[in-house]
């Protein structure tokens, strides 16, 4: 008789014990009811909200479910701020070797102008689509930058390339100012006059440029 209750009370103390499970998961709903007081998931099979479901009281603690609101409340983390969507415009246009003029081996020729200071570049590409000759000027590069500044958004190449149209650069650079606003120019330089002042002294070529970026939030500026 003795040895028959001790078996009993062995499979009773064996049934109490519940396997570690993680909130929401199929295990969690059907694990087994500690003997001697109500589960706290039964006491809450009424309710609404799944995350009151869950909330299983912890071994130990009294058998008095919780109030709704502190259980939902155990439930709640943080979320972290989803990251701001930008929408990314692009802006291009081309420039024939016919208006290259200058009597002076530099010219700046303007490609957008009061850009705010708190536009933000995504990319920034230039490319010879056909060759600029002859190269009677020779050392044609061209750069992109602030009107009265040297390129300080794309930095010069070189131009008059036998690779042309697959000669290009392409970058992902920083705003070269954050407040105010600014003319963004194409600048051509050369080792020689780029014309008389009225006529280009390259018969052909062209080039087209290509400025994607966005505005910032007023916030982000400072």
């Amino acid at each position: 008789m003795k040895t028959l209750l001790l078996l009993l009370l062995l499979a009773g103390f064996s049934a109490a014990q519940s396997q570690p499970a993680l909130c929401g998961s199929p295990s969690a709903a059907a694990a087994p009811v500690p003997s001697g007081r109500p589960s706290s998931v039964a006491a809450k099979a009424g309710a609404a909200s799944p995350l009151k479901d869950a909330a299983v009281e912890p071994d130990g603690q009294s058998a008095n479910p919780r109030p709704a609101a502190a259980a939902v409340a155990a439930q709640i983390h943080p979320r972290h701020p989803t990251p701001t969507q930008f929408s990314v415009s692009c802006r291009c246009g081309t420039v024939a070797a016919m208006s290259l003029t200058a009597p002076s081996a530099s010219q700046e020729v303007p490609i957008l102008t009061a850009l705010a200071g708190n536009f933000r570049f995504d990319h920034v590409l230039v490319q010879e689509t056909s060759r600029f000759s002859p190269d009677s000027a020779g050392g044609l590069v061209v750069g992109v930058g602030r009107a009265g500044f040297p390129p300080d958004v794309l930095s010069p190449f070189a131009l008059e390339s036998p690779s042309a149209p697959y000669n290009f650069s392409y970058e992902r650079p920083s705003p070269p100012q954050i407040t105010g606003a600014y003319d963004l120019v194409l600048n051509f330089k050369a080792f020689a006059p780029l014309g008389d002042g009225n006529v280009s002294n390259f018969s052909s070529g062209a080039l087209s440029w290509e400025v994607c970026g966005y505005s910032a939030p007023p916030t982000l500026v400072r």
